[in-house]
């Protein structure tokens, strides 16, 4: 049997279930708040540089591939808990709150701004709340191999 360390309160990790909620919102809300609608965000970049179109285009791409790699950090999380996954995610959640005004998509789609911020600031507070409840939860080894508290190897050597 490997050696493994696990969260005893594993179960209470609600906080990935409501990421993975908030990335299908953020996927899904450049239709919802109609700042990617139809053609005009076929790609980033499509209308006259800098134009109301391109910044929008801007918003619309940023939520869609932001929404996929949250999705996939959160299920990776609800699969098997790691540090890296919640720093993933808290340096996205900043990133969101950030890109309105470094994409600058603040003036032409104040709907994908404050959409952005909200979805940006819940993820990262939600990163900080798991990774501040990680650090303080205790881990239990498994599977020991004498009262020195080694794990067994069993890899033969």
């Amino acid at each position: 049997m490997p050696t493994y360390l696990r969260d005893p309160n594993r179960r209470n990790r609600w906080q990935d279930w409501v990421n993975a909620l908030l990335a299908i919102w953020l996927f899904i809300s450049p239709w919802v708040l109609q700042f990617g609608q139809g053609g005009r965000t076929a790609a980033p970049g499509a209308g006259a540089a800098g134009g109301p179109i391109d910044v929008v285009g801007n918003a619309a791409w940023n939520a869609w591939v932001l929404g996929v790699i949250v999705f996939l950090i959160a299920l990776s999380a609800i699969g098997k808990l790691a540090f890296w996954q919640e720093w993933i995610n808290l340096l996205l959640g900043a990133w969101l709150f950030a890109s309105p005004w470094a994409l600058g998509f603040l003036q032409a789609a104040p709907a994908a701004s404050w959409d952005h911020w909200i979805v940006g600031f819940l993820v990262f507070i939600l990163s900080i709340w798991s990774l501040t409840r990680m650090q303080s939860v205790p881990t239990v080894r498994g599977d020991y191999a004498h009262a020195a508290d080694r794990p067994r190897r069993d890899d033969g050597l």
